[in-house]
């Protein structure tokens, strides 16, 4: 394939994935806003499970669930006696953006839901004193109000979909490849340097022309926050006949297309070819060569990157809240942005065409360098709630800055950090891409591990060791948000 085709199949693809995640995230936000339905808790808990959850668990549980050899057309073969397995689209065009949109789409949803359920209500109960139906209101007033957290959190979807990796590795084949999976063959496999070179300077630009655009929606719609409302969350019941049955039609597509692949994983790791309910296969996992070293340097990796990350992030909230308070020295504010302009795919091959051979504190360092940005976020927010009353007081007990820093900044932004730290966790505990184009010698993390597994086919022991991965970036995020809320 050329440079353009595969240029154009990268941004269909991100932009049809966008597409799922911005529908069926409008339509989530709409339910966990204004209505009242069991579960909703449970939903809205999903809205941060894109960042902390590793890619390679999604891939793992699509290919568990709809796979030729998967949960569902082993249940329809046996089912209905049939030979072949019904389900293929897996493997295609469309498995790619049901799995990326599917997989995205909280993240428009906790975005879209923040703001509408903030919305005040005078002006949507004058609309209907007034006769509007209530698809006219959202299509006049409620959609403009909703449009800079669309359009804020559609941008960032389709930047994770544009530089997604592992899901085209897997499901793409031949025929559907990216900028992304090309240089990474490229690099590895042809060892055409030149062409590598040539993709990732094409994807960078776009990708540069992207965030750009992002930036500028997020100073824009910055600017239209100035109002607070604090009106009262009004929540209904699902009633009437047609409300209910679209209400049970759209989440039995999130039932389908992301509860029961992650579902899947649980039970593929809970069984085997022998057994239904068996933990022979995570005790079979744990024995492996291989797998204690790779839990041990998953966790050290971690750890290390978070508090790097971290660190870097409280340092640079600090330099913003000191020296830009009245926010208009905006390169400043693009210098978090400039990261989500680069893959971990351009990254690692950077690495290697510079040092030859990746190291374990190359992957920390590239990890750290793409990764700090979700750590200035909470924090930034945090000391920015500072009020300048309480800076002052602080320099004038004390001239000097460092006690401003460790006595006021520091235990004011403490549940920021904390909420970072388990963000950059999750993310380098999850992260598969960097530690396979550096391919560092004697080197394996667990979702390394995962992933060879899968590769093998070996889908139950795969499903154990994802399962466990994925348990660690959750308890390890929920913990860092618990401490957050207190």
């Amino acid at each position: 394939m050329n440079l353009f085709s595969v240029s154009a199949f990268t941004l269909l693809q991100a932009l049809c994935s966008t597409v799922i995640a911005l529908v069926i995230g409008i339509i989530a936000a709409f339910f966990t806003a204004k209505r009242s339905f069991p579960f909703k808790n449970l939903l809205l808990s999903f809205s941060s499970l894109p960042l902390c959850f590793p890619a390679i668990l999604i891939a793992l549980g699509y290919v568990s669930f709809f796979g030729l050899s998967g949960t569902l057309n082993n249940f329809i073969k046996s089912a209905f006696g049939l030979q072949k397995a019904p389900i293929t689209f897996l493997y295609s065009f469309f498995g790619i953006i049901i799995a990326q949109g599917f997989y995205n789409f909280p993240l428009v949803m906790g975005s879209v839901h923040d703001c509408w359920a903030g919305l005040p209500q005078s002006q949507g109960e004058a609309a209907r004193i007034l006769g509007a139906s209530e698809w006219r209101l959202f299509r006049t007033v409620t959609i403009y109000q909703l449009l800079p957290s669309i359009v804020s959190s559609c941008m960032l979807v389709f930047l994770y979909c544009f530089f997604s990796f592992l899901i085209i590795l897997l499901f793409g084949g031949i025929s559907c490849t990216t900028l992304e999976v090309e240089i990474y063959k490229s690099v590895r496999a042809t060892l055409n340097f030149s062409e590598t070179a040539r993709l990732a300077c094409t994807e960078t630009f776009l990708a540069c022309l992207f965030v750009g655009f992002y930036a500028f929606l997020e100073q824009k719609s910055s600017r239209n926050r100035g109002a607070s409302f604090h009106s009262i969350k009004s929540t209904e019941k699902i009633s009437g006949l047609g409300q209910r049955f679209f209400a049970a039609s759209f989440f039995s597509l999130i039932i389908l297309f992301f509860v029961a692949p992650l579902l899947s994983i649980f039970y593929n790791a809970f069984s085997s070819a022998r057994s239904l309910f068996t933990l022979a296969t995570f005790l079979h996992v744990v024995r492996m060569n291989g797998f204690w070293q790779s839990l041990a340097s998953t966790i050290l990796t971690a750890c290390a990157t978070s508090a790097l990350c971290v660190i870097f992030g409280f340092f640079y909230s600090v330099l913003l809240r000191s020296f830009d308070t009245s926010r208009k020295i905006w390169f400043f504010r693009m210098i978090p942005m400039i990261p989500m302009a680069f893959s971990s795919v351009v990254t690692g091959v950077a690495i290697i065409l510079l040092v030859k051979r990746g190291s374990y504190l190359h992957l920390i360092l590239a990890q750290f360098v793409l990764t700090w940005p979700l750590a200035f976020r909470p924090i930034h927010v945090a000391l920015s709630k500072v009020s300048q009353e309480t800076v002052d007081a602080g320099r004038i007990l004390s001239p000097r800055r460092q006690d401003l820093i460790f006595r006021i900044y520091l235990p004011q932004s403490f549940r920021g950090i904390l909420s970072a730290a388990g963000f950059c966790f999750a993310v380098s505990a999850g992260d598969t891409t960097l530690p396979l184009v550096l391919a560092i010698p004697k080197y394996t993390s667990l979702s390394l591990f995962t992933y060879r597994l899968a590769s093998s086919y070996r889908f139950h022991e795969a499903c154990a060791a994802g399962m466990i991965l994925g348990l660690i970036c959750t308890l390890v995020f929920v913990i860092a948000n618990k401490f957050k809320g207190k």
